[in-house]
């Protein structure tokens, strides 16, 4: 079923509030550890765990009823929306006389570029290596499985049309993850 669009906000919300405490709680640790409170850093470091256990859960939730819709907004939202804002949060750093903040978020936005057309590449490359997975490898299985087959090795012609089904699963699966990209 479905989720309605007030749960699916919800959870969208819910997921980036795990997210950002766990994240906010493991570097914490991390400085926590580095100044020798090793006791207080475990201990942060296991409640950042939960929290990374609920942003999970949440996700999972979330993919299972959004699922490939919700890997597309990510594409998009990191193209335009995480570029823009900081974009816009740099600007204003830069007018409040903050360069060495507007320095480093410039630099983030064009990691944010990068990470966006990243995901562009390799969706196009998923597609490209489902199409030749479809189209080339079945058809090359089934090929050699007909001459083994006249030779009488009905061993090997099994073997390939197995392979050529497991070929065909591939390629669905691939077509899948590339359309969640």
């Amino acid at each position: 079923m479905t989720l309605g669009k007030e749960t699916e906000m919800g959870l969208k919300e819910l997921f980036k509030a795990n997210a950002e405490d766990y994240m906010l709680l493991s570097l914490l640790a991390d400085k926590l550890q580095k100044a020798g409170k090793v006791e207080e850093a475990k201990i942060l470091m296991e409640k950042a765990k939960v929290e990374l256990g609920h942003a999970r859960g949440i996700f999972e939730k979330l993919y299972q009823h959004a699922g490939n819709s919700m890997l597309n907004e990510f594409t998009r939202e990191e193209a335009e929306e995480h570029v823009s804002e900081y974009n816009n949060v740099a600007m204003k750093a830069k007018a409040e006389g903050h360069m060495d903040v507007e320095a480093m978020l410039c630099a983030y936005a064009e990691q944010e570029k990068d990470i966006a057309e990243a995901t562009k590449r390799v969706s196009s490359m998923l597609n490209e290596f489902t199409r030749e997975e479809a189209e080339e490898h079945v058809s090359e299985y089934n090929n050699v499985a007909m001459k083994a087959k006249a030779e009488g090795h009905m061993d090997v012609e099994a073997m390939l049309c197995a392979y050529a089904e497991q070929e065909k699963d591939i390629a669905e699966a691939t077509k899948r993850v590339a359309k969640a990209l």
